[in-house]
Protein backbone atom coordinates (compact mmCIF):
# COMPACT_ATOMS: atom_id res chain seq x y z
CA UNK A 1 0.00 0.00 0.00
CA UNK A 2 3.12 2.16 -0.29
CA UNK A 3 1.53 3.91 -3.17
CA UNK A 4 -1.87 3.54 -2.63
CA UNK A 5 -4.47 4.83 -0.38
CA UNK A 6 -7.50 3.81 1.76
CA UNK A 7 -10.70 6.41 1.25
CA UNK A 8 -13.21 6.56 3.90
CA UNK A 9 -16.33 7.92 2.81
CA UNK A 10 -19.74 9.03 5.16
CA UNK A 11 -23.03 8.37 3.63
CA UNK A 12 -26.01 10.87 4.10
CA UNK A 13 -24.48 14.49 2.34
CA UNK A 14 -21.24 12.92 1.38
CA UNK A 15 -21.78 9.91 -0.98
CA UNK A 16 -25.43 10.36 -1.90
CA UNK A 17 -26.77 12.94 -3.15
CA UNK A 18 -29.97 14.85 -1.42
CA UNK A 19 -32.20 12.09 -2.93
CA UNK A 20 -30.27 9.55 -1.53
CA UNK A 21 -29.20 8.45 -4.49
CA UNK A 22 -25.33 7.55 -5.38
CA UNK A 23 -24.70 9.43 -8.42
CA UNK A 24 -23.30 7.19 -10.66
CA UNK A 25 -19.93 9.47 -11.31
CA UNK A 26 -19.30 8.29 -7.60
CA UNK A 27 -19.05 4.94 -8.78
CA UNK A 28 -17.82 4.55 -12.06
CA UNK A 29 -14.82 6.72 -10.02
CA UNK A 30 -14.48 4.74 -6.65
CA UNK A 31 -14.39 1.24 -8.96
CA UNK A 32 -11.66 3.06 -11.18
CA UNK A 33 -9.57 3.81 -7.90
CA UNK A 34 -10.17 0.17 -6.87
CA UNK A 35 -8.81 -1.39 -10.06
CA UNK A 36 -5.77 0.60 -9.48
CA UNK A 37 -5.37 -1.26 -6.37
CA UNK A 38 -6.89 1.64 -3.66
CA UNK A 39 -9.16 0.91 -1.00
CA UNK A 40 -12.53 1.94 -0.51
CA UNK A 41 -14.51 2.16 2.42
CA UNK A 42 -18.03 3.55 3.86
CA UNK A 43 -17.53 5.04 7.24
CA UNK A 44 -21.25 6.14 8.66
CA UNK A 45 -23.26 7.20 11.24
CA UNK A 46 -26.08 5.04 10.58
CA UNK A 47 -26.09 1.41 12.29
CA UNK A 48 -26.49 -1.75 10.44
CA UNK A 49 -29.65 -1.72 10.51
CA UNK A 50 -30.34 1.51 9.67
CA UNK A 51 -28.77 0.79 5.84
CA UNK A 52 -31.67 -0.76 4.27
CA UNK A 53 -31.21 -3.81 2.29
CA UNK A 54 -31.69 -1.43 -1.14
CA UNK A 55 -28.86 0.30 -0.08
CA UNK A 56 -26.63 -1.81 1.57
CA UNK A 57 -26.29 -3.52 -1.87
CA UNK A 58 -25.36 -0.56 -3.53
CA UNK A 59 -22.72 -0.33 -1.13
CA UNK A 60 -21.49 -3.72 -1.81
CA UNK A 61 -18.53 -2.21 -4.31
CA UNK A 62 -16.55 -1.14 -1.15
CA UNK A 63 -13.84 -2.97 0.38
CA UNK A 64 -15.54 -2.86 3.60
CA UNK A 65 -18.23 -0.89 6.18
CA UNK A 66 -17.65 1.08 9.56
CA UNK A 67 -21.62 1.23 10.54
CA UNK A 68 -22.73 3.12 13.61
CA UNK A 69 -19.66 5.53 14.33
CA UNK A 70 -17.33 3.17 14.86
CA UNK A 71 -19.13 0.22 16.68
CA UNK A 72 -19.29 -2.34 13.77
CA UNK A 73 -16.96 -3.04 11.02
CA UNK A 74 -17.93 -5.43 8.24
CA UNK A 75 -14.85 -6.30 6.68
CA UNK A 76 -14.17 -9.27 3.67
CA UNK A 77 -17.95 -9.83 4.16
CA UNK A 78 -17.84 -10.38 7.79
CA UNK A 79 -18.33 -8.90 11.20
CA UNK A 80 -14.94 -8.26 12.65
CA UNK A 81 -15.82 -5.97 15.68
CA UNK A 82 -19.33 -4.92 17.06
CA UNK A 83 -19.88 -2.61 20.28
CA UNK A 84 -23.21 -2.09 21.63
CA UNK A 85 -24.95 0.14 23.86
CA UNK A 86 -25.12 -1.75 27.32
CA UNK A 87 -28.62 -2.90 28.26
CA UNK A 88 -28.71 -0.40 31.48
CA UNK A 89 -27.76 2.65 30.12
CA UNK A 90 -30.34 1.90 27.12
CA UNK A 91 -33.17 1.71 30.01
CA UNK A 92 -31.74 4.71 31.33
CA UNK A 93 -32.19 6.57 28.27
CA UNK A 94 -35.51 5.72 28.21
CA UNK A 95 -36.56 7.05 31.49
CA UNK A 96 -34.72 10.45 30.45
CA UNK A 97 -36.21 10.75 27.39
CA UNK A 98 -39.79 9.94 28.69
CA UNK A 99 -39.37 12.23 31.58
CA UNK A 100 -38.66 14.85 28.51
CA UNK A 101 -41.73 14.56 25.63
CA UNK A 102 -40.12 17.30 23.72
CA UNK A 103 -37.19 15.10 23.09
CA UNK A 104 -37.79 11.85 20.09
CA UNK A 105 -35.53 9.15 20.10
CA UNK A 106 -34.94 6.29 18.22
CA UNK A 107 -32.60 3.01 19.44
CA UNK A 108 -31.08 1.74 15.93
CA UNK A 109 -29.75 -1.89 16.16
CA UNK A 110 -28.12 -4.37 14.13
CA UNK A 111 -31.33 -5.81 12.61
CA UNK A 112 -34.71 -3.88 14.65
CA UNK A 113 -35.10 0.10 14.93
CA UNK A 114 -37.26 1.36 17.89
CA UNK A 115 -38.92 4.65 18.80
CA UNK A 116 -39.14 6.82 21.83
CA UNK A 117 -41.60 10.05 21.37
CA UNK A 118 -44.56 11.97 22.30
CA UNK A 119 -46.15 12.54 18.77
CA UNK A 120 -47.94 15.70 20.00
CA UNK A 121 -44.62 17.84 19.98
CA UNK A 122 -42.02 15.40 18.40
CA UNK A 123 -41.26 14.28 14.66
CA UNK A 124 -44.05 11.51 13.92
CA UNK A 125 -42.03 9.32 12.27
CA UNK A 126 -41.97 5.96 13.47
CA UNK A 127 -42.28 3.89 10.06
CA UNK A 128 -40.70 0.46 10.42
CA UNK A 129 -39.89 1.14 14.38
CA UNK A 130 -40.99 -0.60 17.09
CA UNK A 131 -42.71 1.72 20.26
CA UNK A 132 -40.91 1.68 23.29
CA UNK A 133 -43.43 2.74 26.71
CA UNK A 134 -40.90 2.00 29.28
CA UNK A 135 -37.69 0.89 30.29
CA UNK A 136 -39.03 -2.17 32.13
CA UNK A 137 -41.34 -3.46 29.25
CA UNK A 138 -38.28 -2.77 26.74
CA UNK A 139 -35.89 -5.31 28.69
CA UNK A 140 -38.62 -7.75 29.04
CA UNK A 141 -39.19 -7.97 25.23
CA UNK A 142 -35.89 -6.77 23.77
CA UNK A 143 -32.72 -7.26 26.04
CA UNK A 144 -31.36 -9.47 23.39
CA UNK A 145 -31.58 -6.76 20.88
CA UNK A 146 -27.79 -5.27 20.14
CA UNK A 147 -28.17 -1.27 19.82
CA UNK A 148 -25.42 0.46 18.22
CA UNK A 149 -26.67 4.14 17.78
CA UNK A 150 -29.04 5.96 19.57
CA UNK A 151 -30.53 9.41 18.12
CA UNK A 152 -31.92 11.85 19.66
CA UNK A 153 -33.26 15.51 18.88
CA UNK A 154 -34.06 17.97 18.10
CA UNK A 155 -31.89 19.30 20.53
CA UNK A 156 -30.53 17.32 23.80
CA UNK A 157 -30.57 19.47 27.42
CA UNK A 158 -27.25 20.46 28.02
CA UNK A 159 -26.88 18.30 31.42
CA UNK A 160 -27.03 14.79 28.66
CA UNK A 161 -23.50 14.16 28.22
CA UNK A 162 -22.62 14.39 31.37
CA UNK A 163 -25.27 12.12 32.34
CA UNK A 164 -24.14 9.63 30.42
CA UNK A 165 -20.43 10.09 30.91
CA UNK A 166 -18.26 7.22 30.66
CA UNK A 167 -21.07 5.56 29.17
CA UNK A 168 -21.90 7.71 25.79
CA UNK A 169 -19.81 9.16 22.74
CA UNK A 170 -22.35 11.89 21.27
CA UNK A 171 -22.23 13.53 18.63
CA UNK A 172 -24.22 16.85 18.44
CA UNK A 173 -25.46 17.63 15.25
CA UNK A 174 -27.75 21.07 14.32
CA UNK A 175 -30.80 18.96 14.12
CA UNK A 176 -30.09 16.18 16.46
CA UNK A 177 -27.32 13.84 18.17
CA UNK A 178 -26.13 10.69 17.70
CA UNK A 179 -24.84 8.22 20.68
CA UNK A 180 -22.89 5.37 21.00
CA UNK A 181 -21.10 3.39 23.20
CA UNK A 182 -17.97 5.25 25.10
CA UNK A 183 -15.12 4.67 22.86
CA UNK A 184 -16.96 4.10 19.78
CA UNK A 185 -16.20 6.93 16.91
CA UNK A 186 -15.38 6.75 13.12
CA UNK A 187 -11.21 7.49 14.14
CA UNK A 188 -10.95 4.71 16.19
CA UNK A 189 -13.17 2.56 13.01
CA UNK A 190 -10.82 3.82 10.64
CA UNK A 191 -7.62 2.63 13.21
CA UNK A 192 -9.12 -1.34 12.90
CA UNK A 193 -9.35 -1.20 9.74
CA UNK A 194 -5.97 -0.14 9.02
CA UNK A 195 -4.52 -2.58 11.79
CA UNK A 196 -6.78 -5.34 9.69
CA UNK A 197 -5.46 -4.83 6.49
CA UNK A 198 -1.53 -3.39 7.33
CA UNK A 199 -2.33 0.12 5.89
CA UNK A 200 -0.32 3.44 6.98
CA UNK A 201 -2.60 6.02 8.30
CA UNK A 202 -0.39 8.33 5.99
CA UNK A 203 -2.10 6.74 2.98
CA UNK A 204 -5.34 7.76 4.03
CA UNK A 205 -8.32 9.73 2.68
CA UNK A 206 -11.50 10.83 4.85
CA UNK A 207 -14.34 12.38 2.62
CA UNK A 208 -16.86 14.00 4.90
CA UNK A 209 -19.57 16.75 5.30
CA UNK A 210 -20.92 16.73 9.08
CA UNK A 211 -19.63 17.25 12.84
CA UNK A 212 -19.59 13.16 13.24
CA UNK A 213 -17.07 13.45 11.01
CA UNK A 214 -14.62 15.82 12.80
CA UNK A 215 -12.35 13.29 14.18
CA UNK A 216 -12.55 10.90 10.83
CA UNK A 217 -11.20 14.14 8.82
CA UNK A 218 -8.58 14.64 11.60
CA UNK A 219 -7.38 11.20 12.12
CA UNK A 220 -7.05 11.04 7.83
CA UNK A 221 -3.75 11.15 6.74
CA UNK A 222 -5.70 14.02 3.62
CA UNK A 223 -8.94 15.62 4.67
CA UNK A 224 -11.50 16.35 2.47
CA UNK A 225 -14.80 18.08 2.83
CA UNK A 226 -17.80 17.99 0.58
CA UNK A 227 -18.85 21.73 -0.75
CA UNK A 228 -22.34 21.21 1.49
CA UNK A 229 -20.53 21.08 4.63
CA UNK A 230 -20.84 24.47 7.39
CA UNK A 231 -17.89 26.28 7.52
CA UNK A 232 -16.72 24.85 11.30
CA UNK A 233 -15.81 21.64 9.49
CA UNK A 234 -14.78 23.26 5.95
CA UNK A 235 -11.85 25.03 8.22
CA UNK A 236 -10.35 21.61 8.93
CA UNK A 237 -10.27 20.48 5.30
CA UNK A 238 -6.87 20.25 3.17
CA UNK A 239 -9.24 19.92 0.31
CA UNK A 240 -12.95 20.95 -0.21
CA UNK A 241 -14.43 19.34 -3.38
CA UNK A 242 -17.95 19.80 -4.56
CA UNK A 243 -21.32 19.05 -2.92
CA UNK A 244 -23.08 15.81 -3.16
CA UNK A 245 -25.11 16.42 -5.33
CA UNK A 246 -22.17 17.60 -7.72
CA UNK A 247 -20.81 13.94 -7.04
CA UNK A 248 -18.23 15.58 -4.79
CA UNK A 249 -16.75 12.16 -3.91
CA UNK A 250 -15.69 11.26 -7.69
CA UNK A 251 -14.68 15.02 -8.15
CA UNK A 252 -11.81 14.80 -4.97
CA UNK A 253 -10.92 11.34 -5.54
CA UNK A 254 -10.32 12.21 -9.99
CA UNK A 255 -8.05 15.32 -8.37
CA UNK A 256 -6.18 14.17 -5.59
CA UNK A 257 -5.01 10.18 -6.76
CA UNK A 258 -5.79 10.47 -10.55
CA UNK A 259 -4.59 13.87 -10.61
CA UNK A 260 -6.96 14.71 -13.05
Amino acid sequence: MADRYAVFIDIDGTLTSKRGIIPERNYETLRKAQKQGHRIFINTGRSRGNISDDLFDALSFADGIVCGNGCHLILDGKDVFKRSIPLETLKKIIDYVIERPDIWCVFEGEKKLFYIEDFRKTRQDNSGKIPILSAAGYEKEYADCAIEVVAAGPKLPADFEKTFENELNVFRLDTYADCVADGCCKANGMQMVLDYYGIDRAHTIAIGDSENDRNMLEFAGTAVVMGNAPDAIKEIADFVTLTNNEAGVAYAVEKLIFGE
